[in-house]
């Protein structure tokens, strides 16, 4: 049991202790002007950063050139990027499922969620495709905003997250009790 409860304990570690941070940290366009994470800032941080999307005229053609958004799908879940006008080519912005209705309106938003690179994100092959067919840059090291991973998004599974913790510490304790002989009635 220790064994079995141990596997997923360790995949959620990370995502337990990024939905305990707290604001964001602001990162503006000088930061991101080079094309990779700022210093100071590690893959996986909480960031926000302000700017206007950067998208084409046509957005009932997402996934195209004249979009200007890239689309990564595999499994029924879709991921959107594009870019912002502040940044250009040195950032790129992930939407999970849908594009909000004011992505073409012109108007400045704050973008906030983990930081990643391009290298880093979901379905890196699918992606690469995607940002091709829609132009956007593909260098592995630029910054990627992955709006769907926030703190409070992880602060709703912390229910669950607890619960594997503390059954995977009551089957620790019941193995030391048992002196790691479960089995023969002992």
């Amino acid at each position: 049991m220790v064994v079995v409860l141990t596997f997923p304990l360790s995949f959620i570690t990370d995502d337990l202790s990024y939905g305990l941070q707290g604001a964001p940290e602001e990162l503006t366009v000088a930061q991101l002007g080079s094309g990779k994470i700022p210093p100071g800032v590690e893959i996986g941080d909480y960031v926000q950063v302000r700017g206007t999307p950067d998208v084409g005229e046509d957005l009932r053609t997402v996934g195209t050139r004249e979009s200007e958004v890239g689309v990564s799908a595999r499994y029924e879940v879709a991921y959107f990027y594009f870019r912002l006008q502040e940044t250009g080519n040195d950032l790129l912005i992930q939407r999970p499922q849908d594009l909000p209705q004011t992505l073409g309106d012109g108007e400045e938003k704050i973008w906030s969620g983990r930081i990643s690179t391009v290298s880093e994100v979901i379905f890196y092959d699918t992606t690469q495709s995607g940002l091709q067919r829609a132009g956007l840059p593909r260098n592995d090291e630029i910054p990627v905003i992955e709006t769907g991973d926030t703190p409070s998004y992880y602060r709703e599974l912390l229910p669950v997250y607890l619960l594997v913790v503390g059954f995977w510490a009551l089957s620790v304790i019941y193995l030391v009790w048992r002196k790691n002989k479960p089995f023969l009635g002992l």
